[in-house]
């Protein structure tokens, strides 16, 4: 299972959270790891949700408000 949690840049408060399934489904809590996700889609054609949330998960993601919480 990977776990992409979507914090507040000031403070670190979890706002929204992409989980992917070992079966390959992707689960959403919140807007904001969805809208990640698909910002990565668009950036990244003929690439699948579940690279997406691989891919934030590894590398990170910001807007400047909030980000992937990194362990």
């Amino acid at each position: 299972m990977t776990v992409v949690n979507i914090v507040t840049v000031q403070g670190g408060k979890l706002v929204s959270r992409a989980t992917l399934s070992d079966d390959g489904t992707v689960t959403y809590v919140g807007d904001a790891a969805r809208s990640a996700v698909r910002r990565w889609l668009h950036a990244h054609p003929g690439r699948g949700e579940a690279d997406a949330v691989r891919a934030l998960a590894a590398a990170g993601w910001s807007n400047g408000y909030l980000m992937v919480k990194r362990d």
